[in-house]
C-alpha cells in the first residue's frame, strides 16, 4: 500500500472533462440517488432529485461510466471525454426485482452487490417512512429483512425491541447487533429504561429520526460482519442518512396525526357463587363442599367508569430541505414528535380530585397521561468537494426526548396487575385489586435524553484507481432517569406514601470511532481485476453512571439533597477495541469475484494472559447468467464462510472487590470482600459461519429470486462455572467452555405482477427458518435453569421446561380435582421460546398515478409463549378456568395443576404462539400537479396509515408478541401491555 501512495502522489493529468447528465426510468421520470461511476474505480456521484449528476476531473479519451439503484437494472455506457468541456451523457434505466450492480455497505467500503460473497438485505427506509408512516426505526426494519426478528417488549409508547439477527448465539453476552450510523459505531442498548417498571425498557435505535434516513443495510453474520471485527458476530445494521443534492434548494414539509387504541379484550375477574353469596368456586364443587348456582365477575379494565385506557394521539410535523452545487450540497432537517399512549385518569377521577383542590390547581401532566413520548430531532449533513481528488462528509444529529413510563407488567403498582388480579365487586374500589388509577399515576417515571451524534468523513482519491477514507466521530448520550412518588401522593406501598421517595439516575454515555483505510482497484489484464483494502480501526465505549435513591422527602421537595435517608451508587464502564485488516479480491471478466479477508482484534474486556484475537474470511461470487429478456435474466451463485465475534463484559475478567462495614470494639471499620474472581484467560466468544446462495432475476426483470442457508456455530461461549468453596472465592466464574449452535435458511421473491397505466402490482414475498442448539455448556455445569426455561446440551437455546402432567375424570363427574393429576418427576422439553419460522408479504398497489395502497402482512411461528398472565390469575383465584363449573376438561387440569395441586407446572400455560399480523396498511393519495401549484408546492401526497390492525393467533393470553422482562432469553407474557394499534393521516408537501 504504501507503494500505492507513492504512485498516487505523481502529478495528475493536466487534461481532464467532465460528464453530466440526467437518469430516468423507462417512462421517462427522473431517478434520484442513482450511483453514477466510472467503471473499475471508485470515482462516482449520485443523481439528484431531478436525476441529473456531474462528475467532474475524468480523464480525456473514452471512458465508461455505470448507473445503478436498487429496484433497476444497471446500465453501462462508454463516452468519450473532450479536455476542458462539458459532455452530456443520460441513462434510461428498466425496473428489475434484481439489482446485482447497486452498491451495498461493506467495512471497506461501498460495492456492487455482484461482488459480495453474502447476503446483504437492503431496505428502503426514505419509502418507507413517506407512505407507511412508522412509528419508529425499528418498525421500518420488521418485516423487511428476511432473519431478522424485531422482538416488540409491550405496546407501551417509548417502549422498545430487541433486534435478533438469524437467531441467538450466546448463552451470557448481549444477542445484539452492532449498529452503524454514518460510518461510526453508535449506543444500540436494548434494555436502557432503569425506572424499575417491570419489563418495560427503551431502545436507543428507536431515538433516530425514520424521516431522516436514507437507507438501512444488514449485514448478517461472521461471514458478513468478520471486517467488522469484535462485537460483530451478532451481525450489523448500517444506516445512512439523507444527503444533500446538487441544484437547487428542495423543500419538504410534513405533518402527521392520528390515533393509537387499544383493542385487546382484557378478561373478567371471576368468582363462584353459592346461592347464600358465599365463594363458591369450581373445585370446591367438585369436592361436594358446595353447590354453584352463578357467577360473579367484574372488570376494571374494560368497565367504561372506572379504566384508565383511553385513546392516546400520536402527532409530528417536520420539514427538510437538500440542496446545493456541484462542491458543496447540504440536507437540513427539524421534527417534533409527540405520542400519547393509551393509558389516561379517568375523567370521574380527574374531576374528583379537581373538587378537592383550589380552584385553579391544575392535574399534573404526567397524572393525566402517564405514557407519553416527546422528541425533536435536528439534522444537518453536509458534503463538500474540496478538488477533484478530496471530498468531505460532516453528519450532525441532535435528540432531545422525554418519555414518561406507567407502572406495568411484573410489578404491583401497574394497572394491569392491579386490573387483572382485581376482585369481582365493582362496587368495592371499582374492583381495582392493589391500587387505583388515581393513586399509581401519582407516581412520575421519565427518562430525559438528549443525544449528539456526530461523523466526519475524508474521502481522497489521488488517482481513479486509489482512494484513501477515513471516518471518525462520536455518539454521545446524556440520560436522566427520575421515578418520584411526592410526599402525600400515590399508593402508601411501602409507606412511600407517608415518606416520599425519589431515585435519580445520571448517565453518561460515549461511543468513539476512528476508522482509517485505502482501497486499489484497477484491471491486472482485460479480463482480471483486482480490489486490495488495509485499515484500521479504533472504538471506544465509555460509560458512567450515578445513582442517588432519597427517603423521606419533605412536602414540595423535588431533589435528593433534601432527603433524610440517602443512597448513593457509582459506576464506571469502558471498552477499547484496536483493530487491524486487510482484503484482497480478485474479479475475472466481471462475473466471477473471489474474496479472502483477516482482521485482528485487540480489546480491554480480554484477559491479561490473552492478547488477540484473529477473524478470517474468504467467499466467491460467480454471475453464472446476465441477459436480458426471455425466463431468466441473470443468476448469481455465490458463498462465503467467516469468523466474528462477542467481547466479555468489561468487568468479567478482571478481579475486583467491594467495600463492607466491619464492626469492631472500637467503631465501624471498612472491609472488602471479593466481587469477581476474574479469569485471566478470558477470551472472546468466537462464532464461525458459512453461507450460500443464489440470486435470479426472471422474465424480464419482473422477478427476483434469493435463497440463502447459513450454518453459524460459536465456540468458546462464555458460561458462569461454579467454583470450589475451599477456593474462598465467590461462587462462580465466567469462563470460555460453551459452544452453541444455529442454522437456518432465508430467501424472498419478489417483483411486479402487473404493470401498465392503470395499474401497478409489486409484491414481495420473504422468510426464514431459524434453529439452535446447545453443543456444549462445559465438563461438569449443569444446565443452566432460569424459571421455566433453561439451556440444556442437545436441545435449543432457551428453551421452555417443566414438569409433565396427565389428568383423567376418574369418576366421570365433569370435573378434574388434584387426586386425578399425576404429575411428572422431572422436566420435559416444551418447545422453543422464540419463533422458528418467519413469513412476510408485502404488496404495493399503484392506481394510475393518483393512488397507492399497501400492505404488509407479518408471520411467526413454530414457537411457544408462556402465558403467565393467566397462570397467576389462576393462582390468585380470580381464573374463569377455576370458577365456572362449565370450564371444558383440559382448562381445569391446565388451571388445578398450575394453582392446586402440591407439585404445580407451568406446562400447561406454555402455549404455541403462532400469529398472523396485518402489520401496516396504507393509503397513499397522490395530488395532481395542479391541485398542488394550488398551495405553491411541486408535489403533494397524503397518505392514511394502519399498524397492528388485525391478529390471528390461537394463543389465549392478550398478545403472544410481547415481551415482558428485560432477559436475553427470558420469555414471558406476564401482565404486560399488548400490542396498540394505530390509525394515522400525514400530509407531505414538497417545494
Amino acid at each position: 500500500m504504501a507503494a500505492l501512495l507513492l504512485l498516487a502522489t505523481t502529478p495528475l493529468e493536466a487534461q481532464t472533462g467532465t460528464v453530466q447528465g440526467q437518469v430516468t426510468n423507462q417512462a421517462g421520470q427522473p431517478l434520484n440517488n442513482v450511483l453514477v461511476s466510472l467503471v473499475g474505480t471508485n470515482r462516482g456521484v449520485r443523481t439528484d432529485s431531478e436525476g441529473r449528476y456531474e462528475i467532474p476531473g475524468l480523464p480525456v479519451g473514452n471512458v465508461t461510466l455505470r448507473a445503478a439503484v436498487i429496484g433497476y437494472a444497471a446500465q453501462t455506457q462508454t463516452v468519450a471525454v473532450t479536455a476542458a468541456a462539458f459532455t452530456t451523457l443520460d441513462f434510461s434505466l428498466q425496473q428489475a426485482a434484481v439489482s446485482l450492480d447497486a452498491l451495498v455497505v461493506t467495512a471497506t467500503g461501498e460495492q456492487r452487490a455482484v461482488e459480495v460473497p453474502n447476503v446483504i438485505t437492503s431496505v428502503d427506509a426514505a419509502r418507507a417512512a413517506e407512505e407507511v408512516a412508522p412509528v419508529s426505526l425499528s418498525s421500518v426494519i420488521q418485516g423487511r429483512a428476511p432473519g431478522v426478528q424485531i422482538i416488540n417488549s409491550s405496546g407501551t409508547a417509548g417502549t422498545g425491541t430487541k433486534i435478533r439477527i438469524r437467531g441467538a448465539s450466546s448463552m451470557s453476552l448481549t444477542n445484539e447487533p452492532v449498529l452503524v450510523v454514518d460510518g461510526i459505531r453508535v449506543d444500540n442498548r436494548s434494555n436502557d429504561g432503569g425506572l424499575g417498571v417491570g419489563g418495560q425498557t427503551i431502545s436507543r435505535i428507536n431515538d433516530f429520526n425514520p424521516d431522516e434516513i436514507e437507507s438501512i443495510e444488514v449485514v448478517k453474520g461472521p461471514s458478513a460482519a468478520a471486517l467488522y471485527g469484535t462485537d460483530a458476530a451478532n451481525g450489523v445494521i448500517v444506516i445512512k442518512t439523507k444527503k444533500g443534492r446538487v441544484g437547487a434548494p428542495v423543500f419538504n414539509i410534513y405533518g402527521e396525526a392520528g390515533v393509537v387504541s387499544d383493542r385487546n379484550a382484557y378478561p373478567n375477574n371471576y368468582r363462584g357463587l353459592a346461592s347464600d353469596g358465599s365463594t363458591c368456586m369450581m373445585y370446591q364443587v367438585a369436592s361436594g363442599s358446595c353447590e354453584q348456582t352463578g357467577l360473579e365477575y367484574a372488570n376494571p379494565l374494560e368497565s367504561k367508569s372506572t379504566t384508565p385506557i383511553t385513546n392516546g394521539g400520536r402527532y409530528q410535523i417536520g420539514g427538510n430541505v437538500a440542496g446545493g452545487t456541484s462542491d458543496v450540497q447540504y440536507f437540513l432537517s427539524a421534527e417534533y414528535e409527540r405520542e400519547d399512549g393509551v393509558y389516561g385518569l379517568p375523567s370521574h377521577t380527574r374531576d374528583s380530585i379537581l373538587e378537592q383542590r383550589p380552584e385553579g390547581y391544575q392535574i399534573p401532566g404526567f397524572v393525566l397521561n402517564p405514557n407519553q413520548v416527546t422528541r425533536v430531532s435536528l439534522r444537518g449533513n453536509l458534503n463538500a468537494q474540496l478538488s477533484n481528488t478530496l471530498n468531505v462528509q460532516v453528519n450532525t444529529g441532535y435528540v432531545d426526548g422525554k418519555i414518561f413510563l406507567p407502572e406495568n407488567d411484573n410489578n404491583v403498582l401497574g394497572m394491569l396487575p392491579s386490573g387483572l388480579l382485581g376482585g369481582t365487586d365493582s362496587t368495592d374500589v371499582g374492583g381495582w385489586g392493589f391500587y387505583t388509577p388515581e393513586e399509581v399515576f401519582w407516581i412520575e417515571n421519565k427518562q430525559n435524553i438528549q443525544r449528539f451524534t456526530q461523523s466526519v468523513s475524508l474521502n481522497w482519491t489521488p488517482t481513479t484507481w486509489l482512494d484513501f477514507r477515513g471516518v471518525g466521530g462520536v455518539d454521545y448520550s446524556g440520560i436522566s432517569n427520575v421515578s418520584f412518588q411526592a410526599i402525600g401522593t400515590g399508593p402508601s406501598f411501602s409507606n412511600y406514601k407517608a415518606d416520599g421517595l425519589r431515585g435519580s439516575d445520571k448517565i453518561a454515555s460515549w461511543e468513539y470511532t476512528f476508522d482509517f483505510g485505502g482501497t486499489a482497484q484497477f484491471n491486472l489484464t482485460d479480463q482480471l481485476s483486482s480490489r486490495t483494502s488495509v485499515g484500521v480501526q479504533y472504538f471506544r465505549s465509555y460509560r458512567e453512571t450515578v445513582n442517588t435513591t432519597g427517603q423521606k422527602l419533605p412536602p414540595g421537595a423535588g431533589s435528593n439533597a433534601s432527603a433524610t435517608d440517602q443512597f448513593i451508587g457509582e459506576s464506571f464502564v469502558e471498552s477499547r477495541t484496536l483493530g487491524t485488516y486487510i482484503e484482497q479480491q480478485f474479479g475475472y471478466n466481471d462475473r466471477l469475484f473471489v474474496t479472502a479477508a483477516l482482521r485482528g482484534d485487540d480489546n480491554s474486556a480480554f484477559g491479561r494472559d490473552f492478547d488477540y484475537t484473529v477473524y478470517p474470511k474468504v467467499g466467491a461470487s460467480f454471475l453464472v447468467l446476465d441477459q436480458r429478456g426471455g425466463l431468466l435474466d441473470n443468476f448469481r451463485i455465490r458463498g462465503a464462510w467467516g469468523a466474528s465475534g462477542v467481547q466479555p463484559g468489561t468487568n468479567d475478567a478482571v478481579l475486583y472487590y467491594t467495600g463492607i462495614a466491619l464492626a469492631e470494639s472500637g467503631g465501624d471499620a471498612t472491609g472488602v470482600v471479593i466481587s469477581n474472581p476474574g479469569n485471566p484467560d478470558l477470551k472472546p466468544e468466537k462464532s464461525q459461519e458459512w453461507e450460500a446462495g443464489f440470486e435470479a432475476g426472471l422474465f424480464g426483470g419482473r422477478l427476483g429470486l434469493d435463497v440463502t442457508y447459513y450454518s453459524r456455530t460459536t465456540k468458546d461461549a462464555l458460561v458462569s462455572r461454579d467454583l470450589a468453596p475451599s477456593l474462598g472465592l465467590t461462587t462462580s466464574r465466567f469462563e470460555n467452555i460453551g459452544k452453541t449452535k444455529n442454522s437456518g435458511l432465508e430467501g424472498g421473491i419478489n417483483g411486479t405482477v402487473v404493470r401498465n397505466a392503470l395499474l401497478t402490482w409489486d409484491f414481495s414475498l420473504t422468510g426464514s427458518t431459524n434453529s439452535s442448539e446447545v453443543i456444549e455448556l462445559g465438563e461438569g455445569v449443569e444446565p443452566i435453569v432460569f424459571g421455566n426455561q433453561k439451556h440444556q446440551e442437545g436441545y435449543p437455546l432457551g428453551a421452555y421446561w417443566d414438569f409433565p402432567y396427565t389428568y383423567e375424570d376418574a369418576d366421570g363427574n365433569g370435573f378434574i380435582t388434584t387426586d386425578e393429576i399425576v404429575v411428572g418427576d422431572t422436566t420435559e422439553y416444551l418447545g422453543y421460546s422464540r419463533p422458528r419460522y418467519e413469513v412476510s408479504l408485502f404488496n404495493s398497489f399503484d392506481i394510475g398515478s393518483w393512488l397507492r395502497i399497501s400492505g404488509l402482512f407479518d408471520y411467526r411461528g413454530g414457537h411457544y409463549q408462556y402465558n403467565n398472565t393467566e397462570r397467576f390469575r389462576c393462582r390468585f383465584r380470580t381464573c374463569e378456568e377455576l370458577a365456572d363449573v362449565n370450564t371444558p376438561l383440559d382448562g381445569q387440569a391446565r388451571a388445578t395443576v398450575a394453582a392446586l395441586t402440591s407439585r404445580q407446572t407451568t406446562t400447561g400455560y406454555v402455549e404455541p404462539a403462532w400469529f398472523i399480523k396485518l402489520r401496516e396498511l396504507s393509503f397513499t393519495f397522490f395530488a395532481p400537479q395542479g391541485l398542488a401549484r394550488l398551495v405553491g408546492a411541486s408535489r403533494a401526497s397524503l397518505t392514511i396509515a394502519g399498524r397492528n390492525l388485525l391478529t390471528f393467533t390461537d394463543y389465549t393470553g392478550l398478545d403472544p408478541e410481547v415481551q415482558g422482562t428485560t432477559g436475553n432469553f427470558t420469555s414471558w407474557d406476564f401482565l404486560t401491555q399488548p400490542q396498540v394499534s394505530y390509525w394515522t393521516a400525514r400530509l407531505q408537501l414538497t417545494f
